[in-house]
């Protein structure tokens, strides 16, 4: 799904590095602590369809989260598409005619940092932003077995994804949806409608993963109205069994629209007018980026 967002990147820094996978010339960020130590995660921060890592790295604030709280912030970057967009292939139906294989890029380019840092594997956990969102659910799907937990936002499960679901193990997820989200639409898009293939409503994408960890229990609780001017408020539902410790949590944004919560960057110019619009539907109630970690750092091993 779409990413508009195009900041002024200065003050944020990182390493960019090239990676070759697959006869590609692939580049990513990496932020990393001042002290690494067994006990030191890596965060796979995933960008929107237009996107750039760059971007993602800026409106999220995830270095200084990473310098905070001791993990590594790793920024893939997707390649370019006949439109001339960046994308990670996750079935789009116009992208049906590319061979890249960004699962076995991710999945390579994780590897590979873990090595380079001296990381507990156990430790690895990824999350994204719409496309980004959609390929946290990909992975979550087909490599479990490399991640700890994810947290996809404003993302959706396509159809192949949802219908070809088989991890080989159940990790933790953290969904975050806005209910009046026009790009990934909340009602999903069954029928292809809009262009991107079909996928599953928010609600059904849900249902899935509680059924695929067969949690029985279920807690909803409102969040506090931090910024009643944002026309937003949030739904915290929690979904747990007495005997699963890997819970499955979903912040339900009553009137949010497509956008990572809380982000804080300043704009020095945008790419597409459309972020006018799409602006006054962020919710500031939560910290999007602080809130993914906190649920990460539940599931880190010393």
């Amino acid at each position: 799904m779409a990413c508009v967002l195009l900041f002024s990147l200065s003050s944020f820094s990182s390493e960019k590095k090239t990676f070759d996978h697959q006869g590609l010339e692939r580049t990513y960020l990496v932020h990393a602590p001042d002290e690494i130590n067994q006990g030191t995660s890596l965060v796979v921060v995933i960008h929107g369809y237009t996107g750039s890592a760059e971007t993602i790295m800026a409106y999220s604030g995830m270095n200084a989260l990473a310098d905070k709280n001791n993990f590594v912030a790793l920024y893939p970057q997707g390649t370019i598409d006949a439109q001339e967009n960046a994308f990670f292939n996750v079935g789009y139906s116009f992208h049906s005619s590319s061979e890249v294989d960004d699962v076995s890029f991710i999945e390579a380019l994780v590897l590979t940092l873990q090595k380079e840092y001296e990381l507990n594997p156990k430790n690895t956990f990824a999350t994204g932003m719409s496309n980004g969102g959609d390929m946290s659910y990909l992975l979550a799907c087909k490599k479990s077995d490399l991640f700890a937990a994810v947290a996809p936002i404003a993302g959706v499960m396509m159809k192949s994804t949802l219908e070809s679901c088989k991890p080989s193990r159940n990790i933790p997820l953290f969904q975050i949806n806005g209910t009046q989200d026009e790009i990934s639409l909340f009602e999903g898009d069954i029928d292809d409608n809009e262009g991107w293939g079909p996928y599953y409503d928010t609600p059904s994408t849900l249902a899935f993963w509680v059924k695929q960890h067969e949690l029985n229990q279920k807690q909803s609780i409102p969040l506090e109205d931090k910024d009643p001017s944002d026309g937003s408020s949030i739904i915290f539902e929690r979904y747990f069994s007495k005997d699963n410790q890997k819970e499955m949590w979903f912040y339900k944004i009553e009137g949010g629209g497509h956008t990572w919560p809380g982000w804080k960057a300043g704009i020095s110019w945008w790419k597409n007018p459309l972020l006018w619009y799409y602006l006054p539907l962020g919710n500031n109630d939560i910290n999007a980026s602080e809130e993914v970690w906190s649920f990460f750092e539940r599931y880190v091993e010393q």
